[in-house]
C-alpha cells in the first residue's frame, strides 16, 4: 500500500477543526472524504487507461473504495480491483443465450488482475496500476489541499444555509 501525505496544511487544519467545533466531527470528516475521493476517482480513471483490455471486465471492476478507521480517525480511499465481478454483462451474446437479467453469477476474486500487473513465467507484464500511480504522484499533494480548501469552503457554506 502507498500513503501519500500532504504537508503544510495549517490553515486548513485550523478551519477542519472549527468545522468540528461549530458542527460536530462528522461535519469536518465530510470535505476531507470529499477532497480524497475526488482524487482517487483521477487515479481510477488513470489506471483504466492503462489497463490491457481483453473482454472490459477488468477495466470495469478498478474501483474506489473507502474505509474509515475509527480508532485513530483515519479515512482511506483505495484504488483496487472489486473482489466479485459480474459475470453477465448487456451485450449481443447475453441477449442472444438469454442471460441479460437473470441473477449474476460471480468470478470470485479478479485474481488476473495481478498477473497483468506483475506477469508470470509465461506472460509478460501489462502494468496499469504503477503507471497510473507514477503519473499522477507528482501533482497529487497539491491537487488534495487545492481540492479540500473548495471542500471545506462548500461545506461550511451548505451548513451554514
Amino acid at each position: 500500500m502507498i500513503q501519500v501525505k500532504v504537508e503544510g496544511l495549517a490553515v486548513l487544519d485550523k478551519r477542519l477543526k472549527a468545522l468540528a467545533e461549530e458542527f460536530g466531527p462528522k461535519a469536518a470528516a465530510s470535505p476531507v472524504r470529499s477532497a480524497l475521493r475526488k482524487n482517487a476517482k483521477k487515479l481510477q480513471l488513470s489506471a483504466q487507461q492503462h489497463v490491457h483490455v481483453d473482454t472490459g471486465t477488468l477495466k470495469q471492476n478498478i474501483i474506489t473504495a473507502a474505509e474509515r478507521k475509527p480508532q485513530d480517525g483515519r479515512i482511506e480511499m483505495r484504488v483496487t480491483v472489486r473482489a466479485k465481478a459480474k459475470a453477465y454483462k448487456s451485450s449481443s451474446r447475453t441477449i442472444q443465450k438469454g442471460l441479460v437479467g437473470l441473477e449474476y453469477q460471480h468470478y470470485g476474486p479478479l485474481f488476473y488482475a495481478r498477473f497483468l500487473e506483475f506477469g508470470t513465467s509465461k506472460m509478460p507484464a501489462y502494468p496499469f496500476l504503477r503507471p497510473a500511480w507514477d503519473e499522477i504522484k507528482g501533482a497529487l499533494p497539491e491537487l488534495i489541499r487545492a481540492d479540500l480548501a473548495a471542500a471545506i469552503d462548500k461545506t461550511l457554506a451548505r451548513l451554514r444555509a
